[in-house]
């Protein structure tokens, strides 16, 4: 069964907490009625948006006429030996805790990233020089036309940074192959790295993480912090005194608009002083 709603309020449901109303939000409650629905929408040559947690989304100001499809009732989390299935929909945190909890590592790295198994395979999350890509043994894809569940191997996608190149395909579950170790230790190590985060990122506010990817071989938040921008501002929403390449928002009072203003104004500063138009990291849908 999949449950439809309308006129749903899309701000409490990104991290950022902007945007306006969903015209249709579906909510599948199995695989197969995901399935399902991608069908009845390709019928109606109607392209979704698939949204997890949010974590790294914009939504615009006023009513999406675009059918958002939501991910937050497949969570079906498994392990069989090394080697961890999780259904599209699984919060990090939750993957995180299970791996823990059985004494398998690897994905420390996801610690304090409030996203899900799917849109970490989709960006290809991760940082300091670790991918979620890198765990993946393989995937089960939903074509968006509704067709049947396609495996492919972890190895066979075509990884680049903060993305997997998955175009035409909805994640349904990916295998994770991580390595045996000391519970103990791997509580010890997300310890460590939450601290690290939580003394160098404005975890208790709203955004959605890094605004702008990388440039090879620089860094966007060092360019935007040399430029002096951390505290710019645009309406409710401002570059963060905490980390330069996040974009934070006043809860309550800002709009996508604000946040839209104020990527493209650092974007062109930063392109005039270092010849380099940055990327968002953020999905504007």
């Amino acid at each position: 069964m999949t449950i439809t709603r309308h006129g749903v309020p899309l701000a409490r449901r990104t991290t950022l907490e902007v945007g306006g109303t969903a015209a249709e939000l579906h909510i599948p409650e199995s695989l197969e009625d995901l399935r399902c629905l991608l069908g009845r929408l390709h019928e109606r040559r109607t392209a979704p948006h698939i949204l997890g947690g949010g974590a790294n989304t914009l939504f615009p100001d006023g009513e999406l006429r675009r059918p958002v499809v939501s991910t937050e009732l497949l969570r079906g989390l498994e392990a069989r030996g090394s080697v961890v299935r999780a259904e599209c929909g699984v919060r990090l945190n939750a993957l995180v805790r299970a791996a823990m909890s059985l004494g398998l590592g690897g994905l420390e790295g996801l610690v304090g990233i409030p996203g899900t198994a799917g849109g970490a395979v989709v960006m290809n999350a991760g940082g300091g020089g670790w991918s979620f890509g890198d765990r993946v043994r393989e995937l089960g894809l939903i074509p968006l036309d509704g067709g049947p569940i396609v495996r492919v191997r972890g190895a066979d996608v075509p990884w680049r940074y903060r993305s997997a190149g998955l175009q035409g395909f909805a994640v349904a579950w990916v295998d994770l192959e991580l390595v045996p170790c000391s519970a103990a230790r791997l509580r010890d190590a997300a310890r460590e790295l939450m601290l690290r985060k939580s003394s160098t990122q404005p975890l208790g506010e709203a955004s959605a993480g890094c605004a702008f990817k990388n440039p090879a071989g620089a860094s966007a938040g060092r360019w935007i912090d040399e430029l002096g921008l951390k505290g710019l501002r645009r309406g409710g929403a401002r570059v963060s005194e905490r980390h330069a390449n996040f974009i934070v928002t006043d809860r309550g009072s800002a709009s996508a608009r604000d946040v839209l203003d104020l990527l493209e104004d650092v974007r062109g500063r930063v392109e005039r002083a270092f010849g380099v138009r940055l990327e968002t990291e953020i999905v504007l849908v």
